[in-house]
């Protein structure tokens, strides 16, 4: 049975060196390539105690943005007294249409969207961003004969679209500083 091991993996052990000298090649790489694991978004001051209005604080996209505003090191606060910015939401809308239709004149594939319509000011002071719209969108093949797990598709795609558009605030947000 010795034998047979020896002879599998060629009777030969990478030594350690090789291994610790592997890694440090790949992470020089991944350094000189610009890769940085994301960190805590760098917010402007002003948003220190920020007060979420316009969306229901349940809302998919709300918990979203206030999990990032977070981990920014933004504290969420409940009136416009506690705050020293107002972060805005005046429009949140989503919905669903009809992209292309197949030659039996069913639909064979759909669009979801959202549209977000927000602007953060600060309180007592000059510093405001205006009014930002964001566009987002994600297709999908409609098959008529896997209705139920469409339905379970659409969803999981309007959470990744929520996750991605408060992604895309925190970047604008990120880029006011």
């Amino acid at each position: 049975m010795q034998e047979t091991r020896g002879k599998l993996n060629g009777g030969h052990r990478v030594p350690r060196i090789y291994l610790s000298l592997a890694t440090c090649l790949l992470s020089l790489l991944l350094a000189s390539c610009g890769f940085q694991l994301r960190g805590a978004a760098d917010l402007p001051p002003q948003m220190e105690r920020t007060w979420l209005t316009g969306i229901n604080a349940h809302h998919g996209f709300a918990r979203e943005l206030s999990g990032l505003l977070r981990a920014g090191g933004v504290t969420l606060v409940d009136s416009r007294e506690a705050s020293t910015a107002e972060f805005r939401v005046q429009r949140l809308t989503t919905g669903r249409r009809v992209l292309s239709v197949g030659g039996d004149a069913r639909v064979s594939e759909y669009e979801l969207y959202m549209v977000l319509e927000y602007e953060v000011r600060g309180r007592g002071s000059e510093w405001a961003l205006e009014p930002v719209t964001l566009n987002i969108t994600r297709e999908y093949v409609h098959d008529p004969l896997l209705v139920l797990s469409q339905g379970e598709q659409e969803q999981a795609l309007r959470e990744a679209m929520e996750r991605d558009l408060a992604q895309l605030v925190m970047f604008r947000l990120q880029s006011a500083r």
